[in-house]
């Protein structure tokens, strides 16, 4: 259902593109390109972890969406986007058990499907003035997610063994993530680079036993190259 869902908020986006291209002020594109996702974590009481540690890496992943600029002054505009998005990130922890304090290594690597919806301020800087859909611009706003699913692949090692085991932890995951935009782009004809940075603002673990203690955000770098249908 939530599949069919995405698919119809893309399909009306576009069946109504013809309509909104008639202003000379509005046009519309699509992209798609790759996130560098990891995830922050927050602990309320760090003196519960003092035979553990942590440490952060980043996963590679790849998002699709469309979008929508309507200019509202001569180098000023607004952009509102919708797209898949995959999120999480890689969790290494060391833990020491036992008497004789022996090692024991988890790494755990979360991915969350997320559509997501943007808004945000878009200022332009026109880099030829007889080429004007060729500019660099500059932009920050916020976001909106709604989770389609999540899956975590946990490795278990020790100096004897190891293990490795995958389950969906979609329940364990709030079904909503908000958070800010900042990004940059260069737009060349009706080509654009883009990159983008997104700060979540939202605690999305929904883990009764951490979520007391515990905080977990997303944060992603994406980068993305697409056609601007006349940014």
């Amino acid at each position: 259902m939530k599949k069919f869902l995405m698919f119809l908020i893309l399909f009306l986006f576009l069946f109504s593109s013809d309509a909104f291209t008639q202003n000379d002020k509005a046009s519309i594109g699509i992209f798609s390109g790759i996130n560098l996702n990891s995830n922050s974590f927050e602990f309320d009481d760090e003196k519960n972890f003092m035979d553990t540690s942590y440490s952060n890496d980043t996963k590679t992943n790849f998002s699709m969406g469309v979008f929508a600029m309507y200019d509202i002054a001569k180098n000023f505009g607004i952009r509102i986007q919708g797209q898949y998005i995959n999120k999480g990130g890689i969790t290494k922890v060391n833990t020491y058990t036992g008497n004789n304090l022996t090692p024991i290594e988890r790494s755990y690597r979360n991915s969350i499907n997320y559509i997501q919806f943007s808004f945000f301020p878009q200022f332009n800087l026109p880099l030829n003035e007889k080429k004007s859909k060729s500019k660099a611009y500059i932009n920050a706003g916020g976001y909106l997610s709604v989770k389609l699913s999540a899956k975590e692949y946990i490795t278990y090692s020790t100096d004897y063994e190891e293990m490795s085991i995958e389950k969906d932890i979609s329940k364990s995951i709030k079904g909503s993530d908000a958070g800010l935009i900042f990004g940059a782009g260069l737009v060349y004809g009706e080509f654009l680079i883009d990159v983008r940075y997104d700060l979540g603002l939202t605690n999305i673990t929904e883990e009764a036993v951490l979520k007391d203690f515990l905080k977990i955000k997303n944060r992603s770098i994406n980068i993305s190259v697409g056609w601007t249908g006349g940014i």
